[in-house]
């Protein structure tokens, strides 16, 4: 008995894709590395063009910041004041009646 059940089939579909991006990914990634060590950080041409990937990376590298400098604050500003904690409310204490009887309160 063979169970050509749709959902089975479309597992095997997202399997193919999902296998097929993690394919395009990591064979980006190799290729990335691979340029990388050919060329290093130099400016460089391809067949009279200047290399993209070295573009997109100087210009990645130009967008990066300084840290940020530390902020200071005053220890309490003149126009904060403290205010009183609240008080908690006293409930009256139910008293047990009879069993299965609704609370008694005084």
């Amino acid at each position: 008995m063979t169970s050509d059940h749709p959902y089975k089939k479309s597992l095997s579909i997202k399997a193919r894709l999902a296998a097929l991006l993690a394919l395009v990914f990591l064979s980006a990634q190799f290729l990335t590395a691979a340029h990388a060590a050919t060329y290093g950080k130099t400016d460089h041409l391809h067949n009279g063009h200047p290399c993209i990937v070295a573009s997109i990376v100087k210009k990645s590298t130009d967008l990066d910041v300084d840290t940020a400098s530390a902020v200071e604050l005053e220890a309490v500003p003149a126009w904060l004041e403290a205010l009183p904690l609240p008080v908690a409310i006293a409930k009256p204490t139910p008293k047990a009646g009879q069993i299965r009887a609704p609370p008694h309160h005084v």
